[in-house]
């Protein structure tokens, strides 16, 4: 399953207080990536954060894969969690019967 995982930091967290977790950030959303955790990730223009996809069996793992990173689990970063699935009414398309 693909989990949109979207990540904003807290309000009133500064570079300051970020910067002491950098490195094990990136040690740990590089681990996850190569694990198969998190297949992309960017960060936000608009506003400081991160967007990552997930492939995880549930939420339940996406939540325990975000809980990992160093940001969440200093209290730093909020993270939002969208599970995603195919858009099923396009297989009217082609035949497929489709009830939200």
């Amino acid at each position: 399953m693909q989990i949109l995982a979207i990540g904003t930091l807290k309000e009133g967290v500064t570079p300051d207080k970020t910067r002491p977790h950098g490195a094990d950030e990136v040690k740990h959303t590089l681990e996850a990536y190569l694990d198969g955790k998190i297949r992309n990730f960017w960060f936000q223009v608009n506003r400081p954060g991160m967007v990552l996809i997930l492939e995880c069996t549930d939420e339940d793992e996406a939540r325990h894969v975000m809980e990992e990173l160093p940001l969440v689990a200093a209290g730093l970063l909020d993270v939002d969690l969208i599970p995603l699935q195919p858009l099923l009414p396009l297989g009217t398309l082609i035949g497929r019967e489709f009830s939200p």
